[in-house]
């Protein structure tokens, strides 16, 4: 919520309510049944809207002239409209700019942790990692798969960024012939070639499995599963376990 615009346009006591000054934003005069709509309500969000986070505040100048206080409708300050929408947050998290929480190097042992963010955090930064097709993201195997992502990792006690960024290394950001066509995003094979999946997120668990597997073979590191040959050839181990890292620090 945009607290400065509010208060630029509405100057007000908490004991006694005496006149809206929008001398700063406009010169003429404001209807005095517009005022009565509008300051109740604007009195009532911004009290309660107070204790904003700092991040929050950061955020606030990316679109200023949206935000949600109530059904009704402002007039137009300095010639921008305010949109009003009751009960809806003014800021979706695509338009959020997070910071990414992993700092990890191919030695860590991190691969067993858990993530700290939500579902929808890490579809935020997967988004952010996955190129556009046809002028959309949304037609991309990895979009909206955070929370697959998560529940496998819970399910077989795997970090489930780590399982990201394989599936990025291994299906080139979900542009792969077996990622579009046999929903295989983990490069997984069988004797036969690669693995086909009913659903991406079948791929996904199967992919926790497997890493889980690798784990208790007491290969806890991306360098260690790199060098021993189980999920990518040694010949491409190095830069493979480079690649995967960089995913990873990006979430």
């Amino acid at each position: 919520m945009h607290l400065t615009r509010i208060e630029a346009c509405v100057r007000y006591s908490r004991m006694n309510l005496k006149k809206f000054t929008p001398q700063k934003i406009i010169k003429e005069k404001v209807n005095k049944t517009t005022i009565k709509k509008v300051v109740p309500v604007t009195m009532v969000v911004a009290e309660s809207i107070a204790p904003i986070s700092g991040r929050a505040q950061s955020l606030l100048k990316a679109e200023p002239e949206i935000f949600s206080l109530s059904r009704f409708e402002l007039p137009k300050f300095a010639g921008v409209p305010i949109k009003i929408e009751e009960n809806t947050y003014p800021y979706p998290l695509s338009k959020l700019s997070l910071d990414p929480k992993n700092k990890f190097n191919k030695n860590s042992e991190f691969l067993r942790s858990e993530y700290p963010g939500t579902a929808e955090e890490l579809d935020y930064f997967i988004e952010k990692l996955i190129p556009k097709k046809n002028g959309t993201k949304k037609n991309n195997p990895f979009y909206g798969k955070g929370q697959a992502f998560i529940d496998a990792g819970k399910k077989y006690n795997v970090n489930p960024t780590f399982l990201v960024a394989i599936a990025m290394q291994e299906s080139g950001r979900g542009t792969s012939k077996a990622a579009v066509k046999k929903n295989n995003i983990g490069g997984i094979m069988l004797s036969s070639g690669l693995k086909d999946f009913d659903s991406v997120e079948k791929c996904i668990d199967d992919m926790a499995r497997i890493i889980n597997r690798r784990i208790n073979e007491h290969l806890t590191t991306v360098d260690a599963i790199a060098q021993s040959g189980k999920y990518c050839a040694k010949s491409a181990s190095s830069q493979w376990a480079k690649n995967v890292m960089f995913y990873v620090n990006q979430m």
